[in-house]
């Protein structure tokens, strides 16, 4: 071999290994921009519009005068599935507003709530919902729809919903609906208001 094919060889590799640590560098360098320029633009992304900073719109299926009557409410912002489920069902046991018609049982606690396996949700309410429940049929009927409307339109993600007393199951909240299985099925009717005995 030849001195200037020596020479020649040399050249060539000398230049690739220039192009090569130039790419390097310049690769290398475009990612970290690239990286720096993500890390400006996120918190940018996040930014909500001025107003909206601190609630978020729900709906409450209210059981009202023989029927449900659906309205929104905003309430202060929450980020977690499981305390946005706890604002909605907070706020339904505290419906209605003016407090007419209402069949919800007064000073009703969320206890706890949990999702299992097969995405049923799961109530842990306080005894006042049994206790301070006196009403018919169709009040209870209302009051479960209500909730079960309320929760499911609010956390679309669920499958069903259980309900459970001070941590435990129970046969019914005013002797009219059992309760030992999640609610979803309960409501594939719409059940008729008794209508009065004519008079003889």
């Amino acid at each position: 071999m030849t001195s200037r094919t020596t020479f020649t060889w040399a050249a060539v590799i000398v230049l690739l290994l220039g192009l090569a640590g130039g790419g390097g560098y310049y690769f290398s360098r475009n990612f970290t921009i690239t990286k720096q320029q993500k890390e400006a633009v996120a918190p940018a992304q996040q930014m909500v519009l001025p107003g909206q900073e601190d609630t978020f719109t729900i709906q409450l299926y209210s059981p009202v005068n023989g029927r449900i009557e659906m309205t929104e409410k905003a309430v202060p912002r929450r980020t977690r599935a499981s305390s946005i489920a706890e604002a909605v069902i907070e706020e339904y046991f505290r419906l209605p507003i003016n407090g007419s018609g209402s069949v919800i049982p007064a000073n009703v606690k969320l206890l706890g709530l949990y999702r299992d396996a097969q995405q049923i949700l799961y109530l842990d309410l306080s005894d006042e919902v049994r206790r301070n429940f006196h009403a018919d049929a169709l009040s209870e009927y209302l009051l479960l729809r209500g909730l079960y409307e309320t929760v499911t339109a609010n956390i679309p993600d669920i499958s069903d919903i259980k309900i459970l007393v001070e941590g435990k199951e129970i046969d019914t909240l005013g002797g009219h609906m059992p309760l030992r299985y999640p609610l979803k099925n309960y409501f594939s009717y719409e059940p008729k208001a008794e209508k009065a005995a004519p008079d003889e």
